[in-house]
């Protein structure tokens, strides 16, 4: 069973700040995890950072990321840098 989380928001500078504990506890789960994204209508720098971290450490335990519910810019950025491998489709 994976752990679900699901992101309040945008994933810019300020709020990936803001979520850093409860971003680096996802990063250290000791079960698979899943992120809801369907609340998330921008991600920027900051935020494409957060997400490859959480995914490089759970993929160092074995261990995977899944991430649900992309629209609109947030899927259009991760598809265009094609960082795909963790996205539900």
């Amino acid at each position: 069973m994976a752990r679900l989380y699901v992101m309040p928001g945008d994933m810019d500078a300020a709020s990936v700040k803001e979520q850093r504990p409860v971003l680096d506890e996802l990063a250290a789960s000791s079960e698979d995890v899943t992120l809801d994204l369907s609340k998330t209508e921008f991600i920027d720098s900051s935020g494409v950072g957060a997400l490859v971290f959480i995914y490089k450490r759970l993929l160092a335990g074995k261990l995977k990321l899944r991430v649900v519910g992309l629209k609109g810019q947030p899927l259009q950025l991760l598809t265009h840098l094609r960082l795909t491998d963790f996205v539900a489709r």
